[in-house]
C-alpha cells in the first residue's frame, strides 16, 4: 500500500507523522500477533 512512506523526505504535519508512525506501529504488532497465533496452533 504505502510503500516507501517514511524514507522519502516529504513534507508532513505533526500530527499527519504521528499517524503514520501509530500506522506503523498497529501493523506491526497486527503482524507479529497473526504470526504467534499461527505457531501456537
Amino acid at each position: 500500500m504505502a510503500d516507501g512512506r517514511g524514507k522519502k523526505p516529504t513534507k508532513t504535519s505533526g500530527k499527519a507523522k504521528r499517524t503514520a508512525i501509530k500506522e506503523a506501529r498497529l501493523a506491526k504488532q497486527e503482524k507479529r500477533r497473526s504470526k504467534r497465533h499461527t505457531d501456537e496452533e
